[in-house]
């Protein structure tokens, strides 16, 4: 249950802090005072979202705490699973930063909204005025059924499979996507494939013609260079290894006579050595050259394919050609596989759906099996809110394919008239008659979960005398077993509550500032009487305010 309340910076309020006792606590103001903003603050607790509007002070923190208590039993599970350490007193924290940045905290530790709002969700239920609309929505009505019937659990492992089944049917559109435009694709690829294939490359081809092109367009400049060289170096008359020789010669006459004779010597004598040995090298390449001059066709049209390939691709060399035709090849054998795995997705999917009608069939019986014992509790507590002729049907469909929830279309039909046929919600129930039903609604689920508070925000719009006191009756019922808080208008709600909160508003310093303040009982009366006649205050009004208190201190 929600113990305290701190409220920094929200709005127009500037610091409240608001204790709420167990039992049944009323919250009473006029218009404008407050209320939303108070139950707009409380939701930042709960991991809804919110921006730097809500400052007050566009200078400081807007910071919200709430301290709630509740059974280590139902919550262990959660704060094991987040890895929090579990107190039986516990403080949920949000701060909106000066920049619009939040932080929200379970016991001073860091958590992200997600985790905050699975626990808030388990903690508190508010119901505010456009909720009552949400009673004709298919699903609100599938998780009232599964409340009374104690299928939550159950539903929510459903709920998981089905994520993952959705998400399987998902990859299996994209893979039968990809395959679709891979197909597009392949005559494309393959003939790429068959073109470098026909080209029959071998490593490093390219280069190695386009040398040996080389060679034969300048090949008689080179038998020329070849034949002249090795004629001035060994086959002339007076060739140069022959007057080198010489030279050698008459230095060896005179290289004992100093050391730079003899130096000279050995350089000559290493001139020579290395001179011959380029000698015959030369005289070897003259001897073999030899070129087929009717090659150089075939040469030319091998290099202006190869060419044409790289264009065609924006590559440029053999490499990178052999390269591409392996990724080519490695394409063409990934879109054969594209079968196989749509293939083996579809049989999982098979046997996923297969898994989950079995289940959502199991739910939808559970589900039809409890629907007669909730429409008596639902027509026995209309009965006692004044609707002694109301009659309540559900009425089961079953969908087409699976959903979310199961199997099942939910409609509740109502009438609130004797021999009228009952109808869908929209068709059949006014503002008031739904406020009653929701109501009726909340009070069975409040003894089918494991809520620890809930609010109620003008749940009693569009109804007035005898009957609100009746659907107050229900509400301080619902709090013998959990704490109920109620914001109302109506003072036949407000003198149910054991505790009586006022909601006021002030200007302080030329500001208009929010206030929180418990009533006394004397208090209480002139507040009771206020909201029966208005600011000025009669007898006849305090007079109804103490008979209202006084009716509810012998109930």
């Amino acid at each position: 249950m929600l113990k305290h309340l701190s409220i920094t910076n929200y709005a127009i309020i500037e610091n409240l802090e608001l204790e709420i006792n167990n039992g049944f606590t009323v919250i009473t103001g006029e218009t404008g005072a407050g209320k939303s903003i108070l139950l707009g603050a409380l939701s930042l607790i709960l991991g809804n979202r919110a921006d730097i509007s809500v400052l007050n002070n566009k200078q400081k923190k807007c910071i919200v705490e709430g301290e709630f208590t509740f059974n280590k039993e139902n919550y262990l599970e959660f704060f094991n699973k987040n890895e929090l350490d579990f107190e039986p007193t516990t403080i949920l924290r949000r701060e909106i930063s000066e920049n619009g940045k939040s932080r929200a905290f379970i016991n001073d530790t860091p958590v992200s909204l997600s985790v905050l709002k699975d626990l808030t969700s388990q903690l508190i239920d508010i119901h505010s005025q456009h909720q009552v609309l949400e009673i004709q929505d298919n699903r609100f009505q599938i998780n009232v059924i599964d409340a009374f019937a104690e299928l939550d659990h159950e539903v929510a492992a459903y709920s998981k499979k089905f994520s993952t089944y959705t998400e399987h049917i998902k990859q299996l559109n994209q893979l039968i996507e990809t395959a679709n435009t891979k197909s597009s694709d392949i005559d494309y690829i393959t003939f790429q494939v068959k073109e470098i294939e026909e080209l029959a490359l071998k490593p490093n081809e390219k280069e190695g013609i386009q040398a040996e092109l080389e060679i034969i367009l300048n090949a008689e400049e080179i038998k020329s260079t070849l034949e002249s060289t090795s004629n001035l170096l060994i086959h002339s008359e007076q060739d140069l290894l022959t007057n080198l020789r010489n030279v050698t010669k008459q230095f060896v006459k005179i290289n004992h006579c100093s050391e730079k004779y003899n130096t000279l010597y050995d350089r000559l004598s290493s001139v020579i050595i290395e001179l011959e040995d380029i000698a015959r090298d030369v005289d070897k390449l003259n001897n073999s050259f030899d070129f087929n001059a009717e090659n150089l066709i075939y040469l030319n049209d091998r290099l202006s394919k190869i060419f044409s390939i790289e264009q065609k691709h924006n590559l440029s060399s053999t490499a990178e050609i052999l390269k591409l035709l392996e990724n080519l090849k490695l394409k063409l054998q990934d879109s054969t596989s594209y079968e196989e795995r749509i293939l083996e997705h579809k049989e999982i999917i098979r046997q996923e759906k297969e898994e989950l009608t079995i289940i959502a069939n199991i739910i939808s019986k559970k589900r039809k099996d409890s629907f007669n014992e909730l429409s008596k509790n639902i027509v026995s507590n209309l009965n006692q809110l004044g609707m002694a002729d109301a009659s309540f049907i559900i009425q089961q469909e079953l969908l087409p394919e699976l959903s979310i929830l199961g199997v099942d279309k939910i409609d509740f039909l109502f009438s609130s008239n004797k021999g009228v046929e009952p109808k869908s919600l929209n068709k059949a129930a006014s503002g008031g008659e739904l406020s009653r039903l929701m109501l009726t609604i909340k009070s069975i689920l409040a003894n089918n979960k494991n809520l620890a508070t809930i609010i109620f925000d003008e749940i009693d719009s569009g109804v007035s005398g005898d009957i609100a006191d009746k659907m107050a009756v229900i509400m301080k019922k619902i709090s013998n077993t959990i704490q109920v808080i109620a914001i109302t208008h109506l003072p036949q709600v407000a003198a149910k509550g054991e505790t009586h909160i006022k909601i006021y508003k002030e200007n302080v310093n030329g500001i208009t500032k929010t206030f929180l303040t418990e009533l006394t009982k004397n208090e209480r009366i002139d507040e009771l009487a206020k909201m029966l006649s208005g600011k000025v205050l009669s007898t006849a009004a305090i007079e109804n305010a103490k008979v209202l208190l006084k009716n509810d201190d012998l109930k």
